[in-house]
């Protein structure tokens, strides 16, 4: 990323620093292109774009299609931004840019949050004061970021919104936000109308904030506010400067200027329509195809970036293994890397095998990190990627276009038995959940939960995954009514082996973090703590003769009651209630019972329940 030249922090800032820190934070803006040589510039001519910059405070949307630029150019008008500034402008470029496909704060307002902070606090850090302190506050009674505790999205707001009127007083502010859409639509709205707010709030100075938000033509965000600026009404000539640029090799100087005359017009704005349609051409050459039968083709390939993809998938012959790739790619909570991708194509729902040595001994593994590499673009028909993050190579789609497209179409062409979109993610998440419990059960993983956490991590590239992510696709499966009820037989309630071996791994390998369970987690207070009405219900019929206790406590001494009333599961709290099996007035180790909890947190059906 181009940085802008801050004074050197003091140890304390320095400290804070590294704890709104996370490893993805500067990744997406690295991994965008850069704008082909003559591309971009017209955007500093742009009349919207000029009365923008000069106004005293102003919101500007660069709306498009997708796959039309919008991240190239976005990155290009923040790199003019901060050589500006560099150069005398006294402007605070602040940038965050939403990643769909990234880790998880790469797509939601916490890391839009801690990054901003990151970088007021590294430029300006007199206007974060009270961030420093109660940074220094908490690490003196709780302990270690990221370890003993860890950033909220309220504080990460308020701190950001105090610290702007200090910021103001001395320097001018803009702000670049690119793929606004891709943290979800609600999330999307609250920060429009968030900043929205700011803008009108602010204090009037001498100095100026302008807002530029990049994001696709979505009508929840058609927001009466800001100047607009149409990407695909301004795109053309760049188009053709970038097909010029890619048959300006020595291979390809023989390519008609038709061809490149009827991608840039084909193109109808959309540059990864063009990027892979320049790549076709290619292909076709390297094969001897006439000029005239490569036109033919060009011709017959469907403007629609989704009719393009459509045909991609028609030509997937291993169905079954595509459909599994597509949905680690689509709906794992984060990019997986090579090695981890590996063992979950591998080690699925139905794996017949109790040891990972028999699945590595079968003819259908590889180790082989090229053939893997070759294996993902086959599978995928070149729709998916291999990129370096953090040291580690991960799969990712080539955009988030081609993710948009198999939610909501291309799945349904590799499982014709699914019937609608929640059907579509819902199953997803549950074949995901059982591989990662399935991996789980892997005897040497069981043996081995009293180690280390790094050595587990490197024994078993798929366990930090597994431990962390299994309860999220149930309850996304759950969710959309896909029944849980096997979950049960996954971990062969009602012993509690396999339950205990996850517990103690976790606590290894993510002791921080709020979902990491306590010791003396049992299956009840998972269903309970997490609305798992499915499993919970066969739980209560089979409550008798499996001698189980419902009312157990874990390590903090919370009940299974105690979770669901303390995270607003009425219908958990209702489940549990009628069995009469449960005390409802039981106390956990700080005195707080689930009435207490309910209160606490607002949950007021659940109040009046209790």
């Amino acid at each position: 990323m181009i940085h802008q030249n801050p004074p050197e922090p003091s140890q304390p800032s320095q400290e804070c620093l590294q704890s709104l820190s996370f490893p993805e934070m500067e990744k997406r803006f690295n991994d965008i292109d850069c704008a082909a040589e003559g591309t971009c510039n017209w955007l500093l001519r742009h009349e919207k774009y000029r009365d923008w910059a000069t106004c005293d405070r102003g919101l500007l949307w660069i709306k498009g299609k997708p796959g039309s630029g919008k991240s190239t150019l976005l990155r290009y008008a923040v790199g003019d931004a901060i050589i500006a500034s560099s150069i005398g402008d006294r402007v605070l470029v602040l940038s965050f840019f939403f990643h769909g496909r990234g880790a998880e704060l790469q797509r939601t307002p916490l890391g839009f949050f801690r990054l901003l902070l990151h970088q007021l606090l590294r430029h300006v850090p007199d206007a974060l004061p009270d961030l420093v302190a109660a940074f220094q506050e908490r690490c003196k009674n709780m302990g270690e970021p990221g370890k003993k505790w860890q950033w909220h999205l309220r504080e990460m707001q308020g701190f950001f919104k105090s610290s702007l009127p200090k910021v103001l007083e001395n320097r001018s502010i803009r702000l670049f936000v690119d793929a606004l859409d891709e943290c979800g639509e609600e999330n999307a709205i609250n920060l429009v109308e968030e900043f929205k707010s700011l803008l009108q709030e602010l204090p009037f100075t001498d100095s100026q904030i302008h807002i530029c938000f990049t994001c696709r033509h979505y009508p929840i965000l058609d927001l009466d506010s800001g100047f607009e600026i149409c990407l695909e009404h301004e795109n053309r000539e760049d188009i053709s400067t970038y097909v010029k640029a890619k048959f300006s090799t020595s291979t390809a100087s023989a390519i008609p200027a038709t061809i490149r005359e009827t991608i840039t017009g084909h193109a109808s704005g959309v540059f990864m329509w063009a990027r892979l349609v320049t790549k076709r051409v290619f292909d076709l050459e390297r094969r001897g195809m006439g000029w005239k039968a490569i036109e033919a083709e060009i011709n017959a390939i469907p403007p629609d970036l989704n009719k393009l993809y459509s045909r991609a998938v028609q030509s997937m012959h291993e169905r079954s293994a595509s459909l599994k790739l597509i949905q680690w790619i689509c709906f794992a909570t984060r990019p997986l890397s090579l090695d981890e991708l590996r063992w979950a194509m591998f080690v699925d729902a139905d794996c017949p095998h109790q040891l990972l040595q028999e699945c590595q001994s079968t003819q259908d593994f590889t180790s082989d990190n090229d053939k893997m590499k070759r294996r993902i673009q086959t599978l995928s028909c070149g729709l998916a990627e291999i990129v370096l993050s953090s040291d580690k190579e991960t799969v990712q789609f080539i955009h988030q276009s081609v993710k948009d497209f198999f939610v909501e179409k291309g799945l349904f062409t590799l499982d014709s038995s699914l019937t609608s979109t929640d059907l579509v993610v819902g199953v997803a998440h549950y074949r995901l959940s059982r591989a990662c419990i399935r991996y789980l059960a892997m005897e040497e993983i069981g043996q081995s939960t009293f180690r280390f956490s790094d050595d587990l991590v490197s024994e078993f590239p798929l366990l930090h995954y597994a431990t962390t992510s299994w309860v999220s696709h149930v309850k996304q499966g759950e969710e959309r009514k896909v029944s849980q009820d096997d979950l049960l037989d996954y971990f062969a309630w009602p012993s509690e082996t396999l339950l205990q071996s996850w517990v103690q791994a976790y606590g290894k390998i993510e002791p921080s973090s709020d979902d990491c369970p306590g010791t003396g987690t049992s299956m009840v207070h998972i269903a309970s703590r997490y609305q798992f009405l499915g499993p919970l219900r066969v739980i209560l019929q089979r409550v008798k003769q499996s001698n189980v206790d419902i009312d157990s406590k874990d390590e903090w001494g919370r009940t299974p009651l105690s979770w669901a009333a303390g995270n607003g599961h009425e219908a958990i709290v209702r489940l549990l209630l009628d069995s009469d099996r449960v005390e409802i007035d039981s106390k956990d180790e700080w005195g707080r019972t689930p009435l207490w909890w309910a209160a606490a947190l607002e949950h007021d059906a659940i109040v009046k329940l209790l």
